[in-house]
């Protein structure tokens, strides 16, 4: 599956995007008057052959287009550092717990979870010996103290052999704000019916 949209509760992305476009047309213009700038010196120096091939029209939507993959490739990164919003993406590995209908551990289980996140979209891979699930809709939301929690749903396939039947879940997991750790509960259900807990450290 492909990565997918998230919501980040509180975070506004319609005043980045504005932000974005208002960048990208102050650096539109500043392309114009340095062409504009670089002509006139060139026609002082007798360089004014050059001056059609180096002064060329750059638009704000071509400029806004290119700000906008960098921040949601990169940037976002470094602006959520300063307004204090996670990056959770890497390699985690999980220790699982599943429990039965007392509250007792019935089972235990590793995997492997994998998350790539950019500004827009985010995606949740979890792999066990047993199955593997991908999220299908995720959001965060700040827990206070610089916890942020990751509530998601997703869908499971068993690998082939094994007796889980296919099935849908949620899970909510509570990040320290290093974001090196996380722990939280998860419930299945159409065609499972567990609960359990699931204790993520990310690998180094």
């Amino acid at each position: 599956m492909l990565d997918h949209e998230y919501s980040v509760v509180g975070h506004n992305r319609a005043n980045v995007g504005r932000c974005l476009a208002i960048l990208s047309a102050a650096l539109a213009s500043a392309f114009v008057t340095l062409g504009a700038l670089w002509g006139q010196l060139a026609t002082y120096l007798g360089l004014s052959q050059w001056t059609n091939v180096l002064v060329v029209p750059v638009s704000a939507a071509s400029i806004y287009g290119i700000t906008h993959w960098l921040f949601n490739k990169w940037g976002w990164t470094i602006f959520f550092k300063v307004v204090g919003l996670p990056n959770i993406a890497g390699e985690w590995v999980c220790d699982g717990r599943t429990f039965d209908d007392s509250g007792n551990v019935s089972f235990q289980w590793q995997a492997q979870v994998s998350i790539t996140q950019s500004w827009e979209k985010i995606r949740v891979y979890l792999r066990s010996a047993q199955s593997s699930s991908s999220s299908v809709s995720a959001a965060l939301v700040s827990e206070g103290g610089g916890r942020w929690m990751l509530m998601y749903s997703y869908r499971n396939t068993p690998r082939a052999g094994e007796v889980i039947n296919p099935h849908l879940g949620y899970c909510e997991l509570s990040f320290q704000h290093e974001f090196n750790q996380a722990d939280g509960d998860y419930f299945t259900a159409r065609g499972r019916g567990t609960s359990g807990r699931m204790a993520l450290t990310r690998m180094q």
